[in-house]
């Protein structure tokens, strides 16, 4: 066995050297960054939709540049993501960077499970990077002083997308944003096998009850609980306003069982002129289009009920933290950073046809262009007057979404009382 001998200068030495690497700041220090960083999100770094290009090209410059740290994707499905972090952080083998929606960030938090990103991130990032974030994203992700997260495409998130060309058959140029005009309208686009209206009833990550409802505003959320009231008189208008949109042909009461996935296949062959969509797949569901010029692909703000502003629901949208109990957190941090550069939010726009992360981005004239019009309607929704998001702490996460779904399936596919379908919701969620 052979020992190693230090000396008084030879440890005097390596201790300046200690001193003087700590107090680099983390662009000279990166290039000791080694190590694998375990990345759990539902893109395939092999993939070809627009968003897993651009993250595999953030991942090729990343590894450029630190070619000592080795990313490592494994993709999840994305209904699952939060839930099986949580149960894996409890085992022992969370990976280093989770991508988590913005809805579960109150359950995530609660098992103490992420990292305080203001303990890790470099001071430039945190001065320069963070507040060029949206606020109205950046703030939610804050819990007691500690931010979590941090959002990833702000786009607002359930919208409409409609084929212009539709509309036009039945001469308007966009969807109406009242729902008793809409619903008329809706009827009207219904034609042979094309239905007016499509909507994802079996999506547990999402739901278009809630979407309808957030026409009332704000005010459906109660501000110390974060419930909304299943049976009050605003969920009654509308169960109506599906049932209204089912007695017309809009709504076909035999599709109970789509996905987002399926809505927009579908979509993409012609089986509907309107549908609820996320927003950040604008692209793909322009490139994918089939039976339309994918040109006369749009979007829309939620109608909304009286007098109240359009509605856009902020959420659920997608935000990125990282493990407290991540083994690799310099490198895991510089990663993380490295998704919200220039040149990535660029990408984000120019490649996936997003609203780019950092706001300054949109100063670039590609944004002013007739490319990116779809994203300047998505910005203009971001701060339009009736946009809200759900509540920070929004409880019964796991059920809310289906059970909610289940009473839409419920209302489109039976004749049973509106009262007995909600009545139902809310006890089963016990609110």
């Amino acid at each position: 066995m052979s020992f190693v001998h230090f000396n008084r200068r030879s440890v005097i030495k390596m201790t300046a050297a200690s001193i003087a690497l700590a107090a680099l700041p983390r662009a000279a220090r990166a290039q000791q960054l080694s190590g694998t960083v375990r990345i759990w999100t539902f893109l395939s770094s092999e993939g070809q939709s627009p968003r897993e290009v651009v993250l595999r090209n953030i991942i090729g410059r990343f590894t450029a540049a630190h070619p000592d740290v080795k990313i490592v994707v494994e993709p999840q499905p994305f209904q699952e993501l939060e839930t099986k972090f949580v149960a894996a952080s409890a085992q022992k083998r969370a990976p280093d960077i989770i991508w988590m929606r913005d809805t579960f960030l109150d359950l995530v938090n609660q098992r103490h499970v992420l990292a305080n990103l203001d303990e890790v991130f470099s001071d430039e990032f945190k001065t320069k990077v963070v507040p060029d974030l949206f606020p109205v994203f950046a703030e939610k992700s804050v819990f007691d002083g500690q931010r979590i997260s941090l959002p990833l495409w702000p786009s607002p998130a359930q919208v409409i997308f409609y084929r212009k060309d539709a509309l036009a058959e039945i001469g308007i140029e966009a969807p109406p944003l009242r729902w008793d005009e809409f619903i008329a309208a809706a009827g009207k686009l219904t034609k042979g096998e094309r239905l007016g209206f499509g909507l994802p009833t079996n999506d547990n990550s999402v739901s278009s009850f809630i979407n309808v409802l957030s026409g009332f505003g704000p005010s459906i959320f109660d501000p110390s609980t974060g419930q909304f009231d299943i049976t009050g008189k605003e969920a009654q208008e509308t169960a109506k306003i599906v049932r209204q949109l089912v007695q017309n042909g809009s709504l076909s009461p035999t599709l109970l069982n789509a996905m987002g996935d399926d809505i927009q296949d579908q979509f993409a062959a012609g089986r509907f002129a309107m549908v609820q969509a996320f927003a950040p797949r604008f692209q793909q569901y322009r490139d994918i289009a089939a039976a339309y010029d994918g040109k006369q692909l749009a979007v829309s703000a939620w109608p909304a009920f009286g007098d109240l502003p359009p509605s856009v629901l902020l959420g659920p949208y997608w935000t990125v933290g990282l493990s407290a109990s991540s083994q690799n957190i310099p490198a895991a941090a510089a990663f993380l950073e490295s998704l919200y550069t220039t040149e990535a939010s660029l990408e984000w726009g120019k490649v996936a046809g997003l609203v780019p992360d950092r706001r300054s981005t949109l100063d670039d004239p590609f944004f002013s262009s007739p490319e990116a019009a779809n994203i300047r309607t998505f910005t203009e929704l971001l701060s339009a007057p009736g946009a809200l998001t759900f509540p920070q702490r929004l409880p019964d996460i796991t059920k809310v979404f289906p059970v909610m779904n289940t009473a839409l399936q419920e209302l489109i596919g039976t004749d049973e009382s509106v009262d007995a379908v909600l009545s139902r919701a809310k006890s089963t969620l016990g609110w």
